[in-house]
């Protein structure tokens, strides 16, 4: 008997999550929006970079394997959009980890690549620096500089 009271005292008051759990909820709702719409930007923005390689490959008349070569590429290319714009971003993680377990140079390769990568983008690609004759024949340097890090 006691326990048929309980049941229905269960149902009767609704079940409600605090405050802090449903913002932490909307939080992650509002983080995979974001995330979505940044990777389907990704996918098209590697779109772009398979009909960029297809046109280039269009115009390798004088070289057949070449241009092979870069149809495969664009090919693969879409293979990866379309990876990217169908699989959550839990499983790519998933896919990577495996990948980084069989091919652990590989990897190593790919993160330096992105590391130098990521370091160009942060300080700018290097500005050539022109020196030019100045009106009383002394030289001055024409060009961005670069800002010492301390």
């Amino acid at each position: 008997m006691a326990k048929a009271k309980r049941t229905r005292r269960a149902r009767a008051v609704p079940h409600r999550r605090p405050a802090g759990n449903r913002i932490f909820d909307d939080a992650l709702s509002l983080a995979s929006a974001l995330a979505d719409g940044g990777k389907r930007a990704g996918a098209d923005r590697i779109v772009e970079l398979a009909s960029a390689t297809r046109e280039f490959g269009a115009t390798l008349d004088d070289f057949p394997q070449l241009r092979h070569y870069s149809d495969t590429a664009a090919d693969n290319l879409n293979d990866l959009a379309d990876y990217v714009a169908k699989t959550d971003i839990p499983d790519m993680l998933d896919d990577f980890a495996s990948f980084a377990r069989r091919q652990p140079v590989a990897t190593l390769t790919l993160g330096v690549a992105a590391g130098l990568a990521f370091t160009q983008l942060v300080h700018g690609w290097p500005m050539p620096v022109k020196a030019h004759r100045t009106s009383d024949g002394g030289v001055k340097r024409r060009g961005r500089r670069r800002k010492a890090l301390h």
